[in-house]
């Protein structure tokens, strides 16, 4: 059993929950979609070599373990927590990243992030610019603070049958998120358009997609993810949903070491 350290790391007075696992001379850091929190990962982080690797995971503002502030919840201001947490790594990472941290870590990698050595895209959110629409905003809303209505999108956006105590995870992670992140990501978060930026990109870059995603297509993923990032490797997961570290942790576990020199 490898020892799991924790501590909260602040920036412009908001702590940030971060942990850190393993040994290994491959850091790899975690990052985490909406209204979820680093405990999405455990399957998966249970299935890698700790000798191997040093597995860093952290909780978004208002979600898990770290503050819940009422401002800061935009692209640019969950991206420049992210940077906080890199520079306290201070070492070159491999960044793991699902849905919603996968938008924001192709934005500080459009920005050639010195400690970002290469990207695990996981389902991500894409740098095309979205507002959604009102109808999907008042679903939302309904469900904030909803276990039932919760429980009905966990299920929505899955597609492989996962145990009761993941789903249980899943749901008490969205129940325990601040209003400000489940609205502040839907209002601020999609907006910035920045699709033109990727050709920048010149790390090796891998997104792993579900093929029956209900929430990031596969024509999405490869014209404004895949397509736009040079190099990059498209890998599509048979009859998988949007959570593909809790459907398919093997799967994901398995494109963690054949990615990680």
């Amino acid at each position: 059993m490898h020892q799991v350290s924790g501590e909260s790391i602040e920036r412009d007075g908001t702590g940030l929950w971060l942990e850190r696992m393993g040994e290994g001379g491959r850091h790899l850091l975690f990052a985490h979609g909406w209204i979820s929190s680093r405990r999405m990962w455990d399957a998966s982080i249970a299935r890698l070599d700790l000798q191997r690797y040093t597995i860093h995971r952290f909780d978004a503002r208002g979600c898990g373990r770290s503050d819940r502030p009422g401002e800061g919840h935009s692209l640019e201001g969950y991206a420049a927590d992210y940077e906080a947490i890199l520079t306290h790594i201070g070492v070159p990472v491999t960044l793991v990243a699902h849905s919603m941290g996968g938008r924001v870590g192709q934005y500080l990698a459009a920005r050639a992030h010195p400690l970002i050595e290469r990207m695990l895209l996981v389902a991500p959110g894409s740098a095309r610019g979205s507002r959604g629409n009102q109808r999907h905003r008042d679903l939302a809303l309904e469900a904030f603070g909803s276990r039932k209505r919760i429980a009905r999108f966990v299920a929505g956006a899955m597609r492989r049958p996962i145990d009761d105590a993941m789903r249980d995870v899943l749901i008490d992670d969205a129940l325990i998120a601040s209003r400000e992140h489940w609205f502040g990501w839907y209002d601020a978060g999609r907006a910035l358009d920045f699709r033109d930026e990727l050709g920048v990109v010149a790390i090796p870059t891998l997104v792993l997609a579900g093929a029956s995603d209900p929430l990031a297509s596969l024509p999405r993923l490869r014209t404004d993810v895949a397509d736009r990032i040079a190099g990059s490797i498209f890998v599509v997961l048979r009859d998988c949903g949007h959570n593909i570290p809790i459907e398919a942790p093997a799967e994901l576990a398995g494109a963690i070491d054949r990615f990680v020199p």
